[in-house]
């Protein structure tokens, strides 16, 4: 029998509908009870995995794993690499060697669907297909832009506990509007990332002020 038989069908346009819970749910059916990595759970979903996998490390980022040493800089190094892929106007995503045996435990991707469940329930009630076009084009190009850039914050804002909550929330949202195809939610979570910006400007600012004294 062929492994393909074994593996879920690719994220399809109606699971823009539940972004959050059809992505989550479409992981652990591929898992099917046993642990993955990253190569794997991006070959599941195939051409659409941009957003989803930008849309989970943000989410893992805001939950207590996201407290642990190490965690924010790898996530932030997976977000970078798709970020950057995105920019390039990828059709495909391509883990990198370095990347693809990134474990993912099925016990933690299964304890946060089910924790964080009744939320993502209610924040997929919240989103829609509205003004698709600003998920596509110029806008893409700027999304990924942006997502870099929140990226890269997440080593700085590593040293302070949960520091990165607030850029792991706006990846979380750019990925969420990319998979719902949410114009509205790409604009705010551009809008709100200057906050960040500015933010993390001001904080190594004064570092380098004080390493100069």
């Amino acid at each position: 029998m062929s492994p393909e038989t074994h593996t879920p069908p690719e994220l399809t346009e109606e699971l823009s509908d539940t972004p959050l819970q059809g992505v989550l749910d479409h992981v652990l059916a591929g898992m099917d009870g046993a642990d993955s990595n990253l190569h794997d759970v991006v070959a599941q979903m195939g051409a659409r995995a941009f957003g989803p996998v930008m849309m989970l490390c943000g989410v893992f980022l805001m939950t207590p794993l996201g407290a642990l040493p190490g965690v924010p800089a790898a996530f932030g190094l997976v977000n970078l690499a798709f970020a950057a892929q995105l920019l390039m106007r990828r059709p495909h995503p391509y883990v990198p060697q370095w990347l693809a045996k990134v474990p993912i435990p099925e016990a933690k991707v299964a304890w946060v669907a089910r924790k964080f469940g009744p939320a993502l329930a209610v924040i997929d009630k919240l989103v829609d297909a509205r003004l698709p076009v600003l998920t596509r084009g110029p806008w893409l190009v700027l999304a990924a832009l942006v997502s870099i850039l929140l990226s890269l914050t997440m080593f700085p804002l590593s040293v302070i506990p949960f520091g990165v909550v607030p850029s792991a929330f706006l990846l979380g949202l750019i990925g969420l509007a990319l998979t719902a195809r949410d114009g509205v939610l790409m604009a705010i979570a551009l809008v709100l990332s200057l906050a960040v910006f500015g933010f993390v400007g001001g904080l190594l600012a004064d570092l380098a002020v004080q390493f100069l004294q």
